[in-house]
């Protein structure tokens, strides 16, 4: 593509050099220059363009002032903003091409990206998903490195997902997403809200910041659509919903486990083993049973309704979608036993998170509720004395370990969480396979074991060092050796 195409409706400031070159690939990071390239760098990462130009880079979009007569250099005002709309125009927009929807909040994204998948595919749907655990379409499924890519790729991967025959599109859009503008130029039919709690404070400095951030999606980035029907979807549990502003031509839509909404719940119950629930839709009261557990699953299972609902898909269909899906990587997901003992892998590394996951195994267990957790270094400390507190508070046997320590000692951090708490409450076991297997040996039937914090992560970070680590099979090791 021609430069001067790429760059003709950019917000540009000035533009030196020749724009009739021919621009072969887009990207922000100097390792992945080829000849042909556009890169783009900041003020702060302006170090690389040398490095870029040297690969190859045939021009410079920039913040900042450089001189560079080799390469036609572009000075712009937002240089992230820049190259999300490059590379949307870049890969052809593919976003237009297919229905996009964008979840955000703090809980419940990966969860809910899961449910709709699963309604699309019972609709016979080519469901693409990009998320947390994965990126998953066209029977290919890739780790995810980001929940939300950077423009240049996520763009590339819309266009592979197209190129693949997908026809819906689910995203997790992260808060770090939205605010470094990493999902600009993707145009969304709909945009989904979960929650607001505490969590990524190191990031963004301050609760209204991160809320901010979150609504980023709906006020800004869904409003922007060049889709003619555009809807937000909005869970009205949640009270930071007073702080959105959803404006025409917007169609706004609700979710409600407590009351009246465009979705909401008839009737309730649950067990160990799962939901029993009777939703309402918009001119249909629809039976599901579901082996996911908990009033938030019943929360996300109303959202991805809802969602099929705004797709045009039949409401015996998004029930069948709905009770096909057996469990979510990492979220309340169940280690199957003959030991008579519930175990359950959780993400849960929030102080709402693992508040939320306690409360409803404490409603739901027979026996003890045995509660293996930590937090991980170098992120936001504050939440560390928070999670302790709850996890003392409502488990019968709370084990403090480590999680993802990175460069801080895990001893500190294990100190920041049990601050103030009454040591009789809970019990420190540093290394954390140790402490699985600990809660293993101790438990008994009718008892409950939730492992939190890594959920579907299979690795632990220990200074520079990524080391293979799983939850799920180092308690099917443990199950092993007890037997």
């Amino acid at each position: 593509m021609k430069l001067s195409e790429l760059i003709r409706n950019m917000n540009k400031i000035a533009v030196a050099g020749d724009t009739s070159v021919e621009i072969t690939g887009i990207t922000k990071d100097s390792r992945n220059v080829s000849e042909g390239s556009l890169f783009f760098a900041t003020s702060a990462s302006s170090a690389y363009i040398d490095d870029a130009l040297e690969k190859g880079a045939r021009a410079i979009v920039t913040d900042g002032e450089i001189d560079r007569p080799s390469a036609c250099t572009i000075r712009v005002q937002d240089v992230a903003t820049a190259l999300g709309q490059a590379a949307s125009k870049f890969f052809g927009h593919p976003s237009r091409r297919m229905h996009i929807t964008g979840i955000t909040g703090t809980n419940g994204k990966t969860t809910t990206t899961y449910l709709i998948e699963s309604i699309l595919e019972a609709a016979g749907k080519k469901p693409g998903v990009i998320g947390t655990i994965s990126y998953r379409y066209g029977g290919k499924t890739f780790k995810a490195e980001n929940t939300t890519p950077g423009a240049s790729e996520t763009n590339a991967l819309l266009q592979d997902m197209m190129k693949a025959g997908t026809t819906h599109v689910v995203m997790e859009v992260s808060s770090h997403a939205l605010h470094q503008a990493r999902v600009e130029g993707i145009d969304f039919d709909l945009a989904l809200f979960t929650n607001l709690t505490h969590d990524h404070l190191d990031y963004h400095g301050d609760f209204e910041s991160y809320g901010a951030a979150k609504r980023l999606l709906f006020e800004d980035y869904l409003l922007r659509s060049h889709k003619k029907k555009k809807y937000a979807i909005m869970n009205i549990d949640d009270p930071s919903i007073r702080e959105f502003v959803i404006g025409h031509p917007v169609t706004m839509l609700s979710y409600s486990t407590r009351g009246f909404a465009d979705a909401c719940l008839s009737s309730y119950s649950e067990s160990i083993d799962g939901l029993t629930l009777t939703i309402s839709l918009p001119g249909k009261n629809i039976p599901i049973v579901s082996p996911l557990i908990g009033m938030f699953n019943a929360s996300n299972i109303l959202a991805a309704s809802l969602s099929g609902h705004v797709m045009g898909i039949p409401h015996h269909v998004i029930k069948e979608g709905i009770e096909k899906l057996g469990c979510v990587p990492g979220r309340l997901e169940r280690v199957v036993n003959d030991r008579g003992i519930s175990i359950f892998v959780d993400y849960a590394h929030t102080p709402d998170a693992l508040e939320s996951v306690l409360t409803l195994l404490g409603k739901l267990k027979k026996g003890r509720l045995i509660a293996v957790f930590g937090c991980g270094g170098n992120r936001d400390a504050a939440k560390r004395p928070l999670m302790g507190a709850i996890a003392s508070r409502l488990a019968d046997e709370a084990i403090v370990t480590s999680d993802n320590p990175r460069s801080e000692d895990p001893g500190r951090i294990i100190e920041d969480i049990t601050m103030g708490l009454d040591p009789k409450r809970f019990r420190i076991i540093e290394n954390r396979r140790d402490a699985i297997f600990h809660a293993i040996r101790m438990a008994k039937p009718d008892d409950v074991v939730i492992v939190a914090g890594k959920g579907h992560e299979d690795y632990q970070i220990i200074g520079n060092t990524t080391l293979h680590f799983s939850d799920r099979e180092v308690i099917e090791e443990s199950l092993h050796v007890a037997t």
